[in-house]
């Protein structure tokens, strides 16, 4: 489809560009409006984000969202030729020529090229634990219903405070903010939400945060930044040392300091990280 660098293609021929950020549901607000009682008022989403990648989201939906006639179960990557089917609707996905070789009228068109430039943000990436024996103890019908609840409520959670959710990934998320005066209050007031999600235990989640210098800019597809630079390796990174530690949250040391007034941490030791040079003080509450 010209001009767009994915699109939804109905039996018919009717096409549905996505640019960015593509809700479907019932409500008329969705940039896909489906009318079907089957379809919950905000049902799914369709996110762009990194090069040129398109994420299928379902929200908890009671119906359910299916992808190749399989019912999704966690954010998934789409690929050119997917059916999805939400309700009585059903979808081609379809993707136009790669960024890296599509021709310079149809790189203007499709992509964004921003300014790039440092900036000062707070990085959190949230990932589900044991997802593999959380699908094993769960009935069919009730998985979908879970993830997708914990992916809408963390997604709710965080754009309310300023935040986004920059990057969909099998089993979680990386979200971010930008620095400014007094953002500590809205991030205490995110992680304290994420904390009380996980106090009630389904599904089970680690979170950790790190505040750094990044870069953001570039090549971008739709309304996502490209955020990159070794702090974001970093807090990858830190979401394995979290796991590595049985910890249920961690904090790196620039995060902790600028949160100390507002959280009551503990220590959670020194610790090196792999592919970065000594060790850092990271803590847990």
């Amino acid at each position: 489809m010209k001009g767009a660098p994915a699109w939804l293609e109905k039996p018919e021929g009717t096409t549905h560009p996505i640019f960015g950020t593509c809700y479907l549901g019932r409500a008329a607000s969705n940039q896909i409006a489906l009318e079907d009682e089957r379809v919950s008022r905000r049902h799914a989403v369709i996110q762009a984000q990194l090069d040129n990648e398109f994420w299928l989201v379902d929200f908890g939906s009671h119906n359910g969202t299916y992808l190749n006639e399989r019912r999704i179960v966690q954010p998934t990557r789409l690929k050119e030729g997917d059916t999805l089917r939400i309700g009585l609707s059903q979808f081609i996905f379809r993707q136009g020529t790669p960024i890296a070789t599509g021709s310079p009228e149809q790189i203007q068109s499709e992509v964004t090229v921003s300014d790039i430039k440092l900036e000062k943000c707070w990085l959190l990436v949230a990932d589900i634990i044991e997802s593999t024996r959380l699908a094993s103890e769960l009935p069919p019908d009730q998985l979908p219903l879970v993830t997708g609840r914990w992916v809408s409520e963390c997604k709710i959670t965080i754009e309310s405070l300023g935040g986004r959710i920059n990057q969909f990934m099998g089993d979680g998320f990386f979200a971010f903010w930008r620095d400014h005066d007094r953002i500590e209050v809205s991030i205490h007031q995110a992680l304290m939400a994420l904390q009380r999600m996980q106090l009630q235990g389904l599904p089970a989640f680690r979170f950790v945060v790190h505040f750094g210098r990044v870069t953001i800019g570039g090549v971008s597809v739709g309304e996502e930044e490209r955020i990159s630079g070794a702090e974001v390796h970093s807090v990858f990174r830190q979401e394995k040392l979290c796991s590595a530690l049985n910890l249920p949250r961690l904090l790196s040391e620039p995060a902790y300091l600028r949160l100390a007034p507002l959280v009551n941490a503990s220590e959670a030791g020194r610790h090196p990280l792999q592919g970065f040079d000594g060790k850092a003080m990271y803590y847990t509450f």
